[in-house]
Order: C-alpha cells, then sequence, then structure tokens
C-alpha cells in the first residue's frame, strides 16, 4: 500500500471538499493506503464546518493538514496560497516521505512537480479540467488584459509541462483524455475517473416521508406542484437567464410549477434576471444547504436542470450535479457539448438535451420533459452503473496500484 499526499487549492471544509474529496480518499484510506490531505481552507467555512470535518477524519486513519486560504488582494493573494502551500507541502514531504504525491489541478500539480524534482516521487495529475481555458471562458480573465494574458499563455505552458512530466493523469471525460491523446505528449498513463457521488447518501429511499412533508411545508410547496431544481452555485459559467428561460416555456406548459435553486451565490443574480424576463418572483424559491440535507431538497423536486457554457474547456467537465440528481432519480435537462454528459443522458435516456438556446429549442426540451417516462428506479440505476462512489475509489486504486 501507498502512502499518499493530496494537495488541492480547494478546502476540506467548502462543500466541493464533503463532496468531492473526502469521500474518496475515506474510501482509500479503508483499502490501506496511507493518506495525508493538504488542502487552503476560507476562514468562514473553517470556522463553521472545522469540527465537523474533524469528527468525519477521527472515524479514519487520515490526516489532515492546511493553510489559511488568502483572497485579498487579488492575483497576489493567488501567490501567496501557491508559496505557503508549497512550503507546506516540501515540509511534509520532508518529514513523511510519500510515495506518491496526487495533486488535484494545475497549481497544486506544480507543487507536486517540484516535489518530484527534489523528492522522487511519483507524481499524479488530476486535471479536473483545462483550468486557464476555464478563466478565459468563464470571463475571469480578458485576454487583451497584458497580465491576464500573461498569466493564461503560463499556465498552458505549465499544463503542457505536467501532461508530460506526469506519471499518472486523471481526466473526468473520456472527451477530454482523446484530446490530451490527440494533442500533448504523455506517457500514456491515463484513467478516467468522472465526478462520482456517495449514492447511499443521495438516494431517496432514505429520507423519511414525514422529513419531506416538513421540508415542503416551510418553504410553501404543495404536493402537486411541478418543481424544477437547480443544485450547486452561479458562477460565470453558468447560463442562468436560459434556464430561467427554460422554466418559463415549462410555465406555459404547467401552470402550476416552481422553479427551486438550491445555492448559495447570491439570490439577486437570480431575481434581478427573473425581473428582466417578466417571470413573477412567486414562481422561484431560493434557499441554500449544507452538504448533509441536500438530498431532501433534490427529493422535492420533479427534474433538474443546468446550462453551463461550453467551448474549449467544457471537453473536460463533469458536474457533480449530474451524479447527484441522478441518484436521487431524476431526469436532468441540459445543454450539448458538456464533457461526456450528453454521450450519457442519450445512452442511458435519463434526461433531455436542448440543441440551442433559441425558442423553438427549449419548447421542444419542454416537451420532451413534460413526456419523460423512465421511472426513479431506472434513472438511479443508471447513476449506479456509472458514478457510484464505490467505482470511483476502485479506479484510484487501480492507479496508485500501478505506480
Amino acid at each position: 500500500m501507498k502512502k499518499i499526499l493530496f494537495i488541492c487549492i480547494d478546502g476540506l471544509t467548502d462543500p466541493l471538499g464533503q463532496s468531492q474529496i473526502i469521500p474518496y480518499f475515506n474510501g482509500l484510506s479503508r483499502l490501506g493506503h496511507d493518506v495525508m490531505l493538504l488542502s487552503a481552507e476560507k476562514s468562514i467555512n473553517l470556522e463553521q464546518n472545522r469540527s465537523t470535518i474533524e469528527q468525519i477524519l477521527q472515524d479514519t486513519s487520515i490526516k489532515w493538514e492546511f493553510i489559511h486560504y488568502r483572497n485579498r488582494p487579488p492575483l497576489i493573494s493567488s501567490c501567496m496560497n501557491y508559496a505557503a502551500l508549497k512550503r507546506k507541502a516540501i515540509k511534509l514531504m520532508a518529514k513523511y516521505q510519500f510515495d506518491v504525491v496526487h495533486c488535484r489541478s494545475v497549481m497544486p500539480a506544480m507543487i507536486g512537480h517540484a516535489l518530484k524534482l527534489k523528492f522522487g516521487n511519483k507524481l499524479i495529475f488530476d486535471m479536473r479540467g483545462f483550468w486557464a481555458d476555464e478563466r478565459i471562458e468563464g470571463k475571469l480573465w480578458n485576454l487583451k488584459h497584458p497580465i491576464y494574458n500573461y498569466l493564461y499563455r503560463f499556465f498552458k505552458k505549465k499544463e503542457r509541462q505536467l501532461f508530460e512530466v506526469s506519471d499518472y493523469i486523471i481526466s473526468l471525460t473520456e472527451n477530454g483524455k482523446e484530446f490530451i491523446y490527440k494533442h500533448f505528449n504523455t506517457k500514456n498513463n491515463f484513467q478516467v475517473i468522472p465526478c462520482a457521488a456517495d449514492l447511499n447518501h443521495f438516494d431517496p429511499r432514505r429520507i423519511p416521508e414525514n422529513e419531506l412533508d416538513k421540508l415542503r411545508d416551510s418553504l410553501g410547496i404543495d404536493k402537486d406542484t411541478y418543481v424544477l431544481t437547480y443544485i450547486g452555485s452561479l458562477g460565470t459559467r453558468y447560463r442562468l437567464k436560459d434556464m430561467l428561460r427554460f422554466f418559463k416555456f415549462l410555465q406555459q406548459e404547467m401552470s402550476n410549477c416552481k422553479f427551486l435553486f438550491v445555492t448559495k451565490s447570491d439570490p439577486t443574480q437570480i431575481t434581478d434576471s427573473c425581473d428582466d424576463l417578466n417571470i413573477s418572483r412567486e414562481h422561484l424559491i431560493i434557499t441554500s444547504s449544507n452538504y448533509q440535507n441536500i438530498p431532501h431538497y433534490i427529493a422535492l423536486a420533479d427534474a433538474s436542470i443546468f446550462f453551463i457554457v461550453t467551448s474549449f474547456s467544457g471537453k473536460a467537465v463533469s458536474p457533480t450535479k449530474q451524479a447527484e440528481v441522478m441518484g436521487m432519480g431524476l431526469p436532468i435537462v441540459a445543454n450539448e457539448g458538456l464533457g461526456d454528459t450528453d454521450r450519457i443522458l442519450l445512452e442511458s435516456g435519463t434526461g433531455v438535451l436542448i440543441e440551442g438556446y433559441d425558442n423553438e429549442s427549449l419548447e421542444n426540451a419542454v416537451s420532451k420533459l413534460i413526456t419523460f417516462n423512465k421511472s426513479k428506479e431506472e434513472v438511479r440505476e443508471e447513476a449506479m452503473k456509472r458514478f457510484a462512489l464505490e467505482h470511483a475509489i476502485g479506479k484510484y486504486a487501480e492507479v496508485y496500484q500501478k505506480l
């Protein structure tokens, strides 16, 4: 069994850490791997969730170290985070002599490469996506600005280097893997592991009906109301207005329907967009939830939706919400060109793909959703085949065994 140092710029106290990091390494530690997690924790999340995370890890053999994440001043804070994470990683490596450094995304993998040169460890580049391109396509970086133009070229050069030197590359999608294989020099050691979910947690059978009734009443949802839901953050890469336009067409076919947003994003961006589209706010429900209670909110819904900006970086995207929602038995409405999502929905018949954002395409998608006839059990079964956490843990264990 291997001694593993996992480095990420995300926090274990973030929702992502609780859904996409801890469950994986909990499983890997149970298989006998000696795991150290090194993360960057945001102060507010650390204050709210530290005791919860420590309680979870207390029942495992996982060790946890972290730095305090900074977000001010812009750009400089990122350099400070990187430097602090690198210093901590070097100290931990010198002390524990890890066999494998497993890095989530480009910046942690740059640290992993530095450790590889200094200590000779194996390096796993768990890329999670084409990070620099996501910054451009999400309008976070403007290539016309000389600093962002430099940063983009710098990180694309580092990405290419990491593809060449990494002992294993993890891609979230087959689409992303095929592109890397075709356009970059690598050691040809790939593993495709989509974002999985703990489908024991995301299981509608585990939620008592009386708890759902209480939650439904608290949100003002009648039992005969058709509920469309969106789960997760609403960053610049999400097509919020187009999702709301879809809902508006759904209202024309189903007068008794509501749009449930479960998000920690600023609600005014939702309400302002509704005002722009002349959608009454009384048909909206905007709330937030911790990771533990998200299945309850999904269980209130009849379908879920996500439209994400797709261009080059979309090849490597695997939405976590897809695994969670399908695990709860709900059909998904999504756009084409998003990682392997369209292939999965078409092959499994578990949702509706929109062909475009024009009115006709959205109306056609609404018609398909209304006539969707797979049962919750059938949708969940397809999720079990593709997104079960145990499958992902097994694939990571295979990678570790080969190094």
